[in-house]
């Protein structure tokens, strides 16, 4: 998805260079440009949801071994620590 949005800088930056792309055809493009960027946003929203509910599904599992299974309690926390800290 990052290189996607480096081309969409890349693309944009050239179309601020070129002057004789009329106008219509640059609307064209800008249009294209901000439907690709809505798509790419929902898609990172999805993605953070998702991983949202890993990182609470891992809580989740460790909650039931608490008693039973401190050790892998104190793991699967520090597992999800790693997952927050990379934003996930």
């Amino acid at each position: 998805m990052e290189n996607l949005r480096r081309r969409l800088a890349e693309l944009h930056a050239e179309l601020e260079k070129v002057d004789a792309v009329d106008a219509e055809a640059r609307a064209a493009l800008e249009e294209v440009m901000h439907e690709i960027r809505e798509v790419l946003a929902r898609a990172e929203d999805e993605e953070r949801r998702e991983e949202a509910s890993l990182a609470d599904r891992l809580r989740d599992a460790g909650r039931h071994f608490e008693e039973s299974h401190p050790t892998l309690t104190a793991t699967l926390g520090r597992v999800v620590d790693a997952l927050s800290a990379l934003g996930i």
